[in-house]
């Protein structure tokens, strides 16, 4: 799934150009087996009617989720779930058989949103009409906001029973973290995905709040992480870099970069966790 940095990736190479024009036409194209893009949105007519001809007065990033702030003062969310992709292409370029809807741009040309497995989705955001199902603006910090400091994590986490793993997936706690940068957070903090994150010691809440920064940024710099299924790419469909920094996540089996002892995993939360055992305990 698309995390915090390949979010922010999509929305630096999206927001200069895209900023200030116009969604003069939007394309939902037919599916047998059932549209889902529009799923938690009351009527496909209404949303093409609501966002067609509106101005894209900026583009934001909130958490996994990106922001298209309206002139209508509503805000269009798009949410690419787990292999979804949005590619800006010249005017009437061929779509992809993924292609769930596709917005023409005046001046900028057509931005399709890809989604193989249907896990993403597209929703109007207004608090005046009362559309808020999907309100990203109540989930937790974000990581690398000045409001996120080892103090907030220390609070976040004082009260929490469940595995460290578990805990930094919860998006109500921190918002963008996933299962990729979670995994090598933990093992540049050497911290076991197990322990109980109410037992982390001082030191090591902020050895961790470091980490988690520090990834967050070198993926963001290296355009995110394109793993191994190769779905993410970033606006014009280029693969993301950071993949070839990983430590521990998808390298069951390889060798520890550290001290050479081979990569195991766990299920945790449902996901499967990459640690080292040794450097992690």
């Amino acid at each position: 799934m698309p995390e915090l940095p390949e979010v922010e990736t999509i929305k630096r190479g999206l927001s200069p150009r895209l900023r200030g024009k116009v969604i003069s036409r939007i394309l939902i194209p037919p599916d047998p087996k059932g549209s889902r893009v529009l799923r938690r949105y009351p009527s496909r007519r209404r949303f093409v009617r609501k966002v067609t001809g509106r101005k894209i007065v900026s583009l934001k990033r909130r958490a996994k989720y990106l922001l298209f702030e309206l002139d209508s003062g509503e805000t269009m969310i798009i949410h690419l779930g787990m292999s979804g992709q949005l590619l800006l292409r010249p005017l009437h370029s061929p779509p992809s058989s993924h292609s769930r809807i596709i917005f023409t741009i005046a001046g900028a040309g057509e931005l399709f949103f890809v989604d193989p497995r249907k896990f993403g989705e597209v929703y109007l955001y207004s608090e005046a009409d009362g559309n808020t199902v999907i309100n990203p603006f109540a989930l937790g910090p974000e990581p690398l906001g000045k409001n996120f400091t080892p103090e907030v994590l220390e609070r976040k986490l004082r009260d929490r029973r469940s595995p460290i793993k578990v805990a930094l997936l919860d998006q109500k706690l921190i918002a963008g973290l996933g299962n990729i940068y979670t995994d090598e957070a933990l093992f540049r903090a050497g911290i076991h995905p197990e322990k109980t994150a109410s037992d982390l010691a001082a030191q090591k809440m902020e050895l961790l709040h470091k980490s988690i920064q520090e990834v967050l940024r070198e993926a963001i710099k290296l355009h995110g992480t394109s793993a191994a299924d190769r779905q993410y790419v970033d606006s014009e469909g280029a693969l993301g870099r950071f993949q070839t920094r990983l430590n521990v996540y998808q390298r069951k089996g390889e060798e520890c970069p550290r001290c050479k002892t081979l990569i195991e995993t766990t299920k945790l939360g449902g996901r499967t966790t990459h640690f080292c055992p040794r450097c992690q305990k």
